[in-house]
């Protein structure tokens, strides 16, 4: 921080410093007063989702004593992520409050523009104060008491707006220049999905199912109970990937793993079907099918996760592909070198994707850490 500069503790700049009210489920309605929650303060923005707002009635206002919200408010988080993230509320034309676990800043502006206040709390140096603050091991949080301790540098005023002009200008392209990285990185992760879609959706091939081209092994298939598992290097494979590491070994070749069980087979928050290769032990949560040769094993992989496989699934609360199911699954079938082509192709257009993937990201982080080298030269008083 700057020489000479001044700081206050965030409660004593503070006009208004108090946290939000304890509004339960049987308090809520369709419409009326806008409760705003944590999931409302993004950092430095706030996130309107309209969409999955929640509202009490006046009645409920004025039962719970509510402390109503305005415009120009600063809320900060006081629950992660992070922890202390803040924003300015805007004029929705709402009347609103706030949850109990946002606590609402209504800056001292003869001291303090409120502007400069939202930009220091998203600076690395602000972070870290509150997270040394914050109490918890499985969820961090931070009371409004240690919260108020938190230091704010106060510049002279002029100063202050001086320096929210210079960042809000430099932000505006920041934001531009996120905005295309970001829209370019969601175009290079749908290449390889369009690809899939296009090449298995053009084909006039004929159709087996799964169990006239692959062996099911489903009938060895054997789990090891947490009592039986001695600790090795052999991995131990679930629905979703290696679970656990074992000393011994049933399976020792290529082999293709689809899930049977999981809210993945509806989500796909990850590959429904995946590949191993040499020793290994699979439970009771992934079917397991050998193939006669590698290309038509990673063709049938790349068909299967490119397809939904509600059709096949039964409960939808507990979502499970059984072994009738997933035996009757069709898949579109080209010849041997129409297979190979495809597979070939995928992989190519795969590296390509993950190379533009891995440009684009690290573009991304290095507007974050520009956006963080401005915010220090700001509070260092080293911004021009």
């Amino acid at each position: 921080m700057k020489a000479g500069w001044k700081t206050g503790a965030l409660a004593s700049i503070s006009e208004v410093f108090t946290d939000g009210n304890w509004i339960e489920s049987k308090d809520q309605t369709t419409d009326g007063i806008r409760l705003v929650q944590t999931g409302n303060v993004g950092e430095g923005v706030f996130k309107d989702r309209r969409d999955k707002a929640r509202w009490i009635d006046e009645d409920t206002f004025a039962r719970l004593n509510c402390f109503e919200v305005l415009p120009g408010d600063c809320l900060i988080s006081r629950l992660p992520d992070p922890v202390g993230r803040a924003c300015l509320i805007p004029d929705t034309g709402d009347k609103m409050i706030t949850a109990v676990d946002c606590s609402i800043v209504r800056p001292d502006e003869t001291k303090i523009d409120p502007r400069l206040l939202v930009y220091f709390t998203q600076s690395r140096e602000y972070l870290r104060d509150v997270d040394e603050r914050c109490s918890g091991t499985t969820r961090r949080r931070i009371s409004r008491k240690n919260l108020g301790k938190v230091p704010i540098p106060l510049p002279p005023l002029k100063e202050q707006q001086r320096i929210v002009a210079v960042l809000d200008e430099a932000f505006e392209g920041l934001a531009r220049a996120r905005a295309h990285a970001e829209a370019n990185l969601q175009n290079a992760r749908e290449l390889f999905e369009s690809y899939l879609a296009n090449v298995f959706g053009e084909g006039d091939w004929q159709e087996k199912t799964l169990d006239q081209i692959s062996e099911n092994l489903d009938r060895v298939r054997v789990p090891i109970t947490k009592s039986k598992r001695v600790a090795g290097d052999i991995p131990y494979y679930g629905a979703s990937g290696v679970v656990d590491h074992v000393a011994d070994y049933l399976f020792d070749e290529d082999l293709l793993l689809i899930s049977e069980d999981g809210a993945n087979l509806l989500a796909r928050t990850y590959p429904i079907a995946f590949s191993i290769s040499g020793k290994s032990w699979v439970n009771n949560h992934a079917h397991v099918l050998r193939f006669d040769d590698p290309d038509t094993q990673e063709f049938v992989r790349l068909y299967l996760n490119s397809i939904s496989l509600e059709p096949y699934v039964s409960g939808m609360a507990q979502p499970k592909l059984n072994q009738k199911q997933l035996n009757r699954i069709p898949i579109p079938f080209p010849d041997n070198d129409m297979r190979t082509e495809i597979v070939s192709r995928a992989h190519a257009i795969s590296e390509e994707t993950q190379r533009l993937e891995r440009n684009f990201e690290a573009m991304l982080q290095d507007l974050d850490d520009l956006h963080q080298s401005l915010l220090q030269k700001a509070f260092a008083g080293k911004l021009t």
